[in-house]
């Protein structure tokens, strides 16, 4: 189960591991993937589902492009109360860092 960071600098330290680790999930242009931004409009309509109580959100790797313009991506959906996934809306789209990152790096 996810856990609230006690603070920033908490956040940061994580983020600068991952930075700084040897794992490269590449990006579509070969750059290490930092990270994922997501409409949060979409994350909206998932989470107010008229026809269902959403109570997690559940984020899945997916894999956009091929060859050597394959980019890992995310597939979006809601989790009911009963853990069933809730799969309409989903959402498959979200813009990657290093490419979409706003100003990450200002803070770290």
């Amino acid at each position: 189960m996810s856990s609230k960071l006690p603070s920033w600098s908490d956040a940061a330290t994580l983020i600068k591991a991952y930075q700084n680790d040897a794992l490269h999930i590449p990006t579509k242009n070969g750059e290490k993937l930092n990270g994922l931004m997501v409409d949060a409009d979409h994350v909206r309509e998932i989470i107010d589902n008229p026809d269902h109580t959403i109570k997690k959100l559940f984020m899945v790797f997916g894999m956009r492009g091929e060859g050597t313009d394959k980019e890992v991506n995310l597939v979006l959906m809601g989790v009911d109360e009963d853990d069933k996934v809730v799969p309409d809306p989903a959402y498959d789209f979200c813009d990657p860092c290093p490419t979409a990152c706003s100003d990450l790096e200002h803070h770290l």
